[in-house]
């Protein structure tokens, strides 16, 4: 009888884990600008896009921008990502209001500095490398028309 209820229950594990291999969301690409320099980030603008975020890309090819619909707190952790990070949180008017270093693999929560209405994760020393900070604005016209203020 355990035979035959293990033999039953095998092939619904594999399907278990085909599913949750299915349930990796996928990330495009978008051209951003911080401050000066442009770039490409993949987007998550999803529930599931923003808790898979990072984790498990090693080595980082893209930063990524993590995208609320409206302004909020925003809490972030570094668990399951192999890389360490720079974050910068991403004020209503789509300045920065905050970069802070984040280590690989760690369960230390990085709070931003009041509502913000993105994060944008890049490989620890990105920022300082490339000179963008704090006051800085982020856009991405194209893709976020909303980063954008409107032309006069």
């Amino acid at each position: 009888m355990r035979l035959s209820a293990w033999l039953c229950l095998v092939p619904l594990l594999g399907c278990q884990a085909d599913m949750s291999q299915a349930q990796v969301p996928t990330f495009s690409l978008i051209p951003l600008q911080a401050g000066a320099v442009e770039l490409q980030v993949q987007l998550a603008d999803t529930v599931e896009r923003r808790m898979r975020g990072l984790m498990a890309q090693a080595p980082v090819r893209h930063g990524m921008l993590l995208l609320y619909e409206t302004p909020r707190p925003m809490t972030l952790w570094m668990k399951n990502t192999p890389t360490a990070l720079d974050v910068a949180f991403i004020s209503p008017d789509w300045k920065i209001s905050k970069i802070q270093p984040m280590a690989a693999n760690s369960e230390d929560l990085h709070g931003s500095p009041g509502d913000v209405i993105a994060a944008l994760e890049m490989p620890l020393g990105w920022f300082a490398a490339n000179g963008v900070k704090v006051g800085q604005t982020v856009r991405s016209c194209q893709a976020l028309p909303i980063s954008c203020p409107p032309e006069s």
